[in-house]
């Protein structure tokens, strides 16, 4: 398989996530929630992130005649939020749902506002801006089947918490694709 990007996908956080927990503990509350709850609905303004002690969660768009399109998917040890629309305090265009029942930490987004948090608010987005480049260079640079390849080889824990229905979603392709492409890999 030749790979033509550059950064790893997801998966970096684990010096930023141990600040911010240390930073967060006993401040805010740990909460557990059980698969399919919606955290934060599309369309609604978004006041908290959640930083993921275990389970999965995923940013996922519903669309007028009843599909979804996955724009993300977060794993133990990140921050699920929806950047440009806390940045720009826009209304959400995601629904923030729980794909995997998941304990997480509730920090209220207005902490980031405070002088004493400014320099983790700037890692989060410096960290996000690298995590979208890599998915964009994923996506565009590489053919479905090469993007199944990397997370078979990269991300095998990925892939063993989402569904295949979850996993083609994310790399942007039907679920029949994905199919043909496990059966071209023996895998189905």
């Amino acid at each position: 398989m030749s790979q033509t990007y550059v950064f790893e996908l997801g998966d970096s956080y684990a010096e930023l996530t141990h600040v911010l927990k240390q930073k967060l503990a006993g401040q805010y509350s740990v909460k557990q929630f059980s698969r399919d709850t919606v955290l934060l609905q599309q369309g609604e303004t978004q006041r908290y992130g959640y930083l993921i002690i275990d389970g999965v969660l995923g940013a996922l768009h519903s669309t007028i005649d009843g599909g979804q399109r996955c724009k993300e998917f977060y794993f133990k040890d990140e921050f699920a939020l929806l950047f440009a629309n806390w940045l720009t305090n826009t209304e959400a265009f995601y629904q923030l749902k729980v794909i995997k029942a998941a304990t997480v930490i509730i920090v209220p987004l207005h902490i980031f506002d405070n002088s004493e948090w400014v320099d983790i608010k700037n890692q989060l987005v410096v960290q996000q801006l690298i995590f979208k480049e890599a998915k964009e260079a994923f996506l565009l640079l590489n053919s479905p089947e090469q993007r199944y390849r990397y997370l078979l080889l990269k991300k095998p824990h990925w892939l063993a918490q989402l569904s295949l229905t979850e996993v083609a979603m994310y790399i942007g392709i039907s679920a029949i694709s994905l199919s043909r492409i496990r059966k071209r890999l023996n895998l189905s």
